[in-house]
């Protein structure tokens, strides 16, 4: 029996992917458990600060923004990572698709049987890469870290107010900057999607996915 070259790459390129999505969910999973873990201990020393004041009764104004300032410029950072990751593990999971298409047409009687997404058939699993509503990215990690983002932003922005000006003015400043920021944070991830979807989009379109008939037909 000949040896099916096309097959062998293929596979073996299936599994490679496998490898790479396996990879960036773990990244993404590392990362974010480590921005909830520094979140919390932060969140924790702040609580402990407030309610125990220091030596002379009063609260370390210094401590206190920095852990603000630390956990945010985390935020940011992890933030930005994220979405990076999300948009590779969207591509991997594109490529693995069309190679399922290729297997598939490959073996049409087998075809049926593959209940994985393919090109031709989105299957019972099929997912939502990029086409999706903007609350599927409000709960995702990034959604979440977006969402500590902006407290922390809305939360800067009350103290700096009421420094200078009464509560009212703070809160109504505190409610106009945290949706501004969610919005913000969200727009990026959106861009990241719609350019993602452009890119696949264009070399799908230039790709031929016949699949030549295996060796030996």
């Amino acid at each position: 029996m000949a040896e099916d070259t096309e097959l062998t790459i293929a596979l073996a390129e299936y599994e490679h992917l496998r490898e790479l999505s396996r990879t960036v969910h773990d990244q993404s999973t590392a990362r974010f458990t480590f921005f909830l873990a520094v979140a919390s201990g932060a969140t924790a020393v702040s609580a402990g600060l407030i309610t125990t004041g220091t030596s002379d009764g009063r609260v370390g104004p210094a401590v206190l923004a920095g852990l603000g300032v630390l956990v945010l410029l985390l935020g940011i950072f992890v933030f930005a990572r994220q979405i990076e990751l999300n948009d590779r593990g969207r591509r991997y999971a594109v490529a693995a698709t069309v190679l399922r298409t290729y297997l598939a047409r490959r073996a049409p009687d087998l075809a049926p049987f593959i209940v994985m997404p393919t090109l031709d058939d989105p299957g019972p699993f099929a997912p939502e890469p990029f086409h999706r509503h903007w609350f599927r990215d409000l709960v995702s990690q990034a959604g979440m870290l977006a969402l500590v983002n902006s407290v922390l932003v809305g939360l800067a922005t009350t103290l700096a107010v009421l420094a200078a000006g009464p509560a009212w003015l703070a809160a109504s400043v505190a409610a106009l900057v945290v949706p501004a920021s969610v919005a913000a944070h969200l727009r990026a991830i959106r861009h990241r999607v719609a350019r993602s979807a452009a890119q696949v989009g264009t070399v799908l379109s230039t790709r031929t996915l016949t699949p030549p008939p295996p060796e030996g037909d």
